[in-house]
C-alpha cells in the first residue's frame, strides 16, 4: 500500500502557464522542494476564482496541491512576492521571462535544485528592487555553473595552462577560454576582451547584489551578452523564445547604471 500523502504544500515561482478548456489552466512551477513540475488549476479563470492572481507566470506563491492521476491538482495559493515593478518596466519584464525559461529548459520534472530556485528568486527581487539589467549577465553565468556547464575562466579549457592577460578567444565548444597555443584545436569562437574576462570572473564569486553594483559599460555589457548567449544557445542546441528579445534590448541597456563600488578595468 502506497504511504504516499494525498496533498503537499510547497513555495515556487510560475514559470508559464498555458489554458486548458474554457476555465482551467496548467501552470509550470519551480519548487525548492519539489523541483520543476506541472499541475493544474480548475475554474482558475473564472472571475470568482479565489486562486485568480495567485498563480500568474513570474509570480512567487504558496502553494497547496492534491496529487492527482495524471497531474496534481492546486487547491491553494497565495501570493508571496508579485514583483510589480519588474511586471510594469517592459525592459525588466522581458529579461524576467527569459530567465524563467532558461530555467525552463536547463530543469528536468521534479529534481530539486534548491540553489537554482534561489538564484531565480535572487534575480526576481534584485530586478524589482532596481538594479540595473546586467544581472542577467550574472544569472546566465550561474545557470550554465549550477547545470553542469561552467565556464572554464581561469584557465585554459584545452590544455588547463595559465591565460595571460590579454584578448583571449571563447570556445563555446570548448567550455571557455582557450589559450593561443591552443587556438587552432579550440575550433569557433570569439575574441574576448580583457575586461570581458575580468567581469566574467568577478561573477563567480560574487553575489548578484555585488555584481550588480559593478559598473559596465554599454559596449562591454554587450560583449558579455553576445558571448554568454552564444553559450546558451550551445548548451540548448536552439535558440530560446525570449532571448531575442533580451538581445533586442542592448539600446535600453546604454541607460545609466547604479553607482558601484568600481569600474571594470
Amino acid at each position: 500500500m502506497s504511504t504516499r500523502p494525498r496533498s503537499y504544500n510547497t513555495e515556487g515561482v510560475v514559470l508559464r502557464r498555458r489554458n486548458l478548456g474554457e476555465a482551467d489552466s496548467i501552470f509550470t512551477v519551480f519548487s525548492p522542494t519539489e523541483g520543476k513540475f506541472d499541475a493544474i488549476a480548475k475554474a482558475v479563470r473564472k472571475p470568482k476564482s479565489r486562486m485568480r492572481g495567485h498563480l500568474e507566470p513570474l509570480t512567487r506563491s504558496q502553494m497547496h496541491l492534491a496529487h492527482g492521476r495524471n497531474l496534481d491538482v492546486f487547491t491553494q495559493a497565495e501570493t508571496i512576492a508579485a514583483y510589480l515593478t519588474v511586471r510594469d518596466d517592459l525592459d525588466r519584464l522581458t529579461l524576467a521571462v527569459y530567465c524563467c525559461e532558461l530555467v525552463d529548459r536547463f530543469t528536468v520534472d521534479r529534481a530539486v535544485q534548491s540553489d537554482l530556485y534561489d538564484l531565480l528568486v535572487d534575480l526576481l527581487e534584485a530586478l524589482d528592487a532596481g538594479a540595473p539589467l546586467t544581472v542577467g549577465r550574472y544569472f546566465e553565468l550561474r545557470i550554465l555553473a549550477s547545470t553542469g556547464y561552467e565556464i572554464q575562466l581561469s584557465r585554459c579549457a584545452i590544455c588547463g595552462g595559465s591565460i595571460p592577460e590579454g584578448e583571449t578567444l571563447f570556445s563555446v565548444g570548448s567550455g571557455g577560454l582557450a589559450c593561443a597555443g591552443c587556438r587552432g584545436s579550440a575550433g569557433a569562437g570569439r575574441l574576448i576582451s580583457v575586461r570581458a574576462i575580468k567581469a566574467m570572473r568577478f561573477a563567480t564569486g560574487a553575489t548578484m547584489g555585488q555584481f550588480a553594483g559593478l559598473r559596465l559599460e554599454a559596449e562591454l555589457e554587450a560583449e558579455l551578452q553576445r558571448a554568454l548567449s552564444e553559450a546558451i544557445r550551445s548548451v540548448l542546441e536552439r535558440e530560446t523564445n525570449s532571448g531575442r528579445y533580451v538581445e533586442a534590448l542592448a539600446g535600453p541597456l546604454q541607460r545609466p547604471v547604479h553607482e558601484a563600488p568600481g569600474d571594470v578595468q
